[in-house]
């Protein structure tokens, strides 16, 4: 039984608690309800065949997760905070749910997805989300989560964005144990944008992995990716990204960069950037680099009266900060 959710004080929000993977409640007094459709897990949700084991798994077996709807021409008013809540009794055990999300036309929402985990035993959550964009919709999507968890948690979050619609990921992770999140994008409409952020801080034995693939499928689309890294003891960053542009999506834009700054020699960064390239007439670029602190930097601050501890720091959010 669950007591209480404590949400967010003295932050106005919309919110959706889900409580291990189920529809739990939802609140959107800030907004025109009337406009939005919520329920829980439908089971007519579409399952595509998939080389992931993972998402195949979750096709077998999901049963719980929620369906969110925004109607043509919304834009919301304030921020949706999705609450992913674990509770404590969570202990080996493996939780599949499948979400889905679709904006309509010239519709608009910001999302803060919470994991919160009174759980100090390891379980796995395995999640798939689909997301459509329809034409001039967009949507910001940030990941965050409450504090360190024995958890492990892989997501698959597939998208489709039709003409002008705009995709934008922010993905913070520090504290979880194993974290994979699989995105892929389908541009298929023009003038259709995705743009994938990532900064994270990863600490003893952490495992973060993110993988990427933006498939450009129509003429003038672009994505952007800047996925950061700050590793130290023992702990563990992966990036694989792809661009995908098929051979009549000409005036393509696409970037792709990864960054990771190792403060430990026990801590590993693989990075595996790739492109995939069919039309002659686009702009693509991707780059990988991974090198420790500059003891020249670190030099200069510390002549200036600054400890060696404040000056990491400082470098360290300099790297992170932009």
């Amino acid at each position: 039984k669950i007591k209480k959710i404590n949400v967010l004080k003295n932050f106005n929000h919309n919110y959706v608690i889900l409580v291990n993977g189920n529809l739990y409640s939802s609140n959107f007094d800030h907004e025109d309800k009337s406009k939005i459709k919520i329920t829980s897990y439908d089971k007519s949700f579409e399952n595509k065949m998939s080389k992931n084991p993972l998402v195949c798994l979750n096709h077998a077996l999901a049963d719980n997760g929620f369906s969110l709807e925004i109607e043509d021409n919304y834009k919301f008013k304030k921020v949706l905070v999705i609450y992913n809540f674990f509770t404590k009794n969570l202990k080996n055990k493996i939780l599949n749910n499948k979400n889905k999300l679709n904006l309509k036309k010239n519709s608009e929402l910001h999302i803060i997805e919470y994991i919160v985990n009174e759980s100090k035993s390891k379980f796995i959550n395995n999640s798939y989300e689909n997301i459509f964009l329809e034409k001039n919709s967009k949507l910001k999507n940030l990941h965050i989560q409450s504090g360190i968890s024995n958890g492990f948690f892989h997501k698959h979050l597939k998208s489709k964005l039709c003409s002008n619609a705009k995709y934008s990921n922010f993905i913070f992770s520090s504290g979880l144990k194993f974290n994979k999140i699989d995105i892929e994008s389908d541009l298929v409409g023009e003038n259709a944008s995705c743009n994938i952020f990532s900064g994270l801080f990863l600490k003893q034995n952490e495992h973060q992995e993110i993988k990427t693939r933006i498939n450009h499928l129509s003429p003038n689309c672009k994505s952007y990716q800047k996925v950061k890294n700050v590793l130290n003891a023992e702990s563990k960053g992966i990036f694989q990204g792809k661009i995908y542009v098929q051979d009549d999506a000409q005036k393509t834009d696409a970037y792709q960069l990864s960054k990771a700054l190792l403060l430990n020699d026990s801590a590993e960064f693989n990075s595996k950037p790739e492109l995939e390239i069919y039309a002659d007439d686009v702009k693509c670029s991707h780059g990988s680099t991974s090198g420790s602190i500059d003891e020249n930097s670190l030099h200069y601050l510390m002549t200036r009266g600054l400890s060696r501890e404040i000056s990491t720091k400082l470098l360290i959010k300099g790297f992170l900060s932009d």
